[in-house]
C-alpha cells in the first residue's frame, strides 16, 4: 500500500520593533528601501568578554531585495538600456544559435553544458541541483529567473545526468492572495497563514529562493517565495512532479486553493523569506519519504520603538 505523504513545515520567527508609523507602511514599501540602502541591517548588542560588540541582525535574502531593485525606476531604465541594444543599432555578436538547437541548449557557453533555455541574457542566480536516487541520472535544477519581467523562480530538469537539459516555470502563476482560506478546515487540521485575514486575490507579482528536493520514489519537490513587490502579500510554496515524470512536469496550485500552499499572508506585520526543503530517502527511516520545509518569518511590531525620522537612515 502506497504511504500517505507528509509534508511538515517549521519556521523561524524573527520579531521586529519598527515604529508604528514605520510599520504600517506597505512590505513592498519595505523592501524597496531596503533595495535601495536606506534600511539596514538591526544591530544586536553582544558581549565579548567585558567589550560590546554589534552582529548584524538576519535580513531580507538576496533574492527577495534583487527582485525589489527591479521594480524601482532605475532598474527600469537599465533594463531599457539593456534591451535597446548595441549603438546606432549595430547587430549583435554571433550568439552560437543554428538550426540545430533545442532552445539555446548549444549556444556556445566556453565548454559548459547550458542549463536554463532562455535564448537572452536576463539573469538567473541562486541556482540549486539535486539527482534522483530512483534515477541518478535524473537531476533538477532551480534558479531565480527574470526571463518574463520580475525576478520568478525557475525549473530545470534532465534526464541524461546532466548533458542535455529543459526548462519551466512553476505552475504557481494563477494563485491568489487569499490568506482567509488557509485557516484550518475539518479535513485539514494545519493552519497555513500565520495571520490570516482577507487577501489582495491578485496573482503574485514575483518570486525568489528556489529549492529543490527528491523523495526515494523519485517524486520531485520544488518551493519559492512569492510575493508582491507593492504590496503586502507573501506566500511559501512547495510544488510535486509526480513519480515518473522526473521534474518535467510539476502540479498546478488552483487560484484558491491550499494544496501546496505552506504558509501565505497579506499584512505588513508579516513576510515570509529564504525557505528550505528536504525530503527524507533513508531506507531504514520510519519517516522515509516526508518532506520537509523550513523558512524564516519577519515579524514587524507596531507597538515598540520610537517613531523615526523620515529623513533618517532607517534600520528595522
Amino acid at each position: 500500500m502506497e504511504r500517505l505523504r507528509m509534508l511538515t513545515a517549521a519556521s523561524v520567527f524573527l520579531f521586529i520593533c519598527t515604529g508604528t508609523a514605520f510599520a504600517q507602511r506597505p512590505v513592498g514599501r519595505l523592501l524597496e528601501k531596503a533595495a535601495r540602502g536606506s534600511l539596514k541591517h538591526a544591530q544586536i548588542p553582544v558581549m565579548n568578554g567585558s567589550t560590546i560588540s554589534a552582529k548584524p541582525a538576519p535580513f531580507f535574502s538576496s533574492g527577495i531585495l534583487a527582485s525589489a531593485l527591479a521594480a524601482t525606476d532605475a532598474a527600469d531604465e537599465r533594463a531599457a538600456a539593456a534591451d535597446a541594444g548595441p549603438a546606432n543599432d549595430l547587430a549583435f555578436a554571433d550568439l552560437g544559435v543554428s538550426p540545430g538547437t533545442l532552445g539555446c541548449g548549444d549556444r556556445q557557453n566556453k565548454g559548459n553544458v547550458r542549463v536554463n533555455q532562455d535564448c537572452g541574457f536576463r539573469r538567473q542566480a541562486e541556482t540549486s541541483i539535486v539527482f534522483n536516487p530512483d534515477r541518478p541520472n535524473n537531476l533538477l535544477g532551480g534558479m531565480n529567473d527574470s526571463r518574463v519581467g520580475f525576478n520568478q523562480c525557475g525549473i530545470a530538469f534532465s534526464t541524461d545526468n546532466g548533458r542535455h537539459w529543459g526548462d519551466l516555470l512553476p505552475p504557481f502563476r494563477q494563485k491568489l492572495n487569499n490568506p482567509a482560506g488557509q485557516e484550518p478546515t475539518p479535513s485539514d487540521t494545519n493552519r497555513h497563514t500565520i495571520q490570516g485575514g482577507p487577501g489582495t486575490f491578485h496573482t503574485y507579482d514575483a518570486a525568489s529562493d528556489p529549492a529543490v528536493a527528491f523523495d526515494s520514489k523519485g517524486r520531485a519537490f520544488f518551493s519559492c517565495v512569492a510575493f508582491d513587490v507593492a504590496s503586502n502579500a507573501s506566500a511559501v510554496f512547495v510544488m510535486q512532479s509526480p513519480q515518473g515524470a522526473q521534474g518535467s512536469f510539476f502540479f498546478n496550485i488552483a487560484s484558491l486553493g491550499r494544496r501546496f500552499v505552506v504558509a501565505e499572508d497579506n499584512t505588513p506585520e508579516v513576510f515570509h523569506d529564504k525557505e528550505f526543503i528536504v525530503a527524507d530517502t533513508f531506507e531504514r527511516s520510519p519517516n522515509r519519504d516526508n518532506v520537509y520545509v523550513t523558512w524564516t518569518v519577519f515579524r514587524f511590531s507596531p507597538n515598540c520603538g520610537p517613531q523615526p525620522n523620515p529623513d533618517a537612515e532607517e534600520r528595522y
